[in-house]
């Protein structure tokens, strides 16, 4: 699949989305009395939906489509969520009869987070082989999480909270270093982002940008020295220039319902690589050759661009998420699959 194709596919689901996010309402009725919709999920595993009436401490009032209002025990309540009245509507017509919230993964796309926040105490575990991690809620506002690889471990951290109904902000970093001290030091990520839309239809855009990485030197200032002879000469650095790039990120995302169990995907990047240098005078540096590391040919800016399905299996739990990945540069492109399976617990 060429990247041109990719991208058209990507944007094309992104934009379909768009319309029905923008344009949903944060309440199904009309009126100045505030209706409250909400999902209840019993512990036998079934699923309750309506408008709530009242509750107290020993049982819920429900008014039902089919049932007319009913009272529930709370004792039979495992948890509850609150719904907007376009999508009570939407999943009573559709009649999702899972024990399981409407998108058990909304927090989080096929990597970058949404700003949907976890809710205190759920969590989940997600693997790709390559790549491990765990998040937790520790309370609504704050996600706390671990990575490991083959190659190294890390951690992550999410702040967050809702605006206004249907609009989410999260703000958060990852931090990582490897086994083996191939990195000088533990590199990082800072984001935040904002998210449009409900659990089960939304879009996101993440800014963010990372540490900074040493590149090489270029000298500005140095002497040679011959007397070893020929092909022995050694040069005194000086002075010299110090090279870095920063990565610098924004990232579009979206996912929409496309099935009872099953939500479509997209998730696309823009990665600048900023470069600059910083001088360094009084130097004192002995080599063979003469440091140059050929700076501006490096490949500045980085497009990948993602789509695919995430599904859930009803008889485990878990979801997969099955997609494919395009990364073109100034010089080279190539796309790969993705598959990662992840348990909400």
């Amino acid at each position: 699949m060429s990247m041109r194709l990719i991208c058209t596919v990507c944007l094309f689901g992104i934009f379909s989305m768009i319309s029905p996010v923008f344009g949903q309402e944060t309440n199904g009725d009309s009126g100045d009395e505030k209706v409250s919709y909400v999902r209840l999920f019993m512990h036998d595993g079934s699923t309750r939906m309506g408008e709530l009436r009242s509750m107290n401490e020993s049982e819920i009032r429900l008014k039902m489509p089919d049932l007319g209002e009913v009272l529930i025990p709370k004792y039979l309540v495992k948890g509850l969520i609150e719904m907007d009245g376009n999508t009570f509507a939407r999943l009573s017509k559709s009649n999702m009869g899972r024990s399981l919230a409407i998108n058990p993964q909304s927090s989080r796309y096929f990597f970058a987070p949404s700003g949907i926040q976890l809710k205190k105490g759920e969590g989940y575990f997600q693997s790709n082989i390559a790549l491990n991690s765990v998040s937790l809620g520790i309370n609504d506002n704050l996600t706390l999480g671990g990575l490991i690889s083959f190659v190294g471990a890390g951690g992550t951290l999410k702040i967050g909270k809702s605006l206004a109904p249907n609009v989410h902000v999260s703000c958060g970093g990852i931090g990582f270093s490897d086994y083996y001290g191939g990195l000088e030091r533990p590199i990082g990520l800072i984001f935040g982002n904002i998210t449009w839309g409900t659990d089960d239809r939304n879009i996101t855009i993440n800014l963010g940008t990372g540490s900074k990485i040493e590149t090489g030197i270029q000298a500005t200032a140095y002497s040679m020295d011959t007397t070893g002879g020929a092909g022995y000469a050694q040069y005194t650095v000086t002075e010299y220039e110090q090279n870095y790039v920063r990565p610098l990120l924004l990232s579009v995302s979206g996912m929409t319902q496309i099935g009872e169990n099953r939500w479509f995907i997209t998730e696309n990047y823009f990665i600048n690589n900023y470069q600059y240098s910083t001088l360094v005078t009084g130097a004192n540096l002995t080599y063979y050759y003469l440091p140059n590391s050929n700076f501006g040919n490096q490949n500045r800016n980085v497009v990948i661009v993602s789509m695919g399905v995430r599904n859930l299996s009803p008889r485990n739990g878990w979801l997969w998420d099955y997609g494919i990945v395009g990364v073109k540069t100034a010089d080279f492109g190539f796309a790969a699959p993705w598959v990662s399976a992840t348990l909400p617990f």
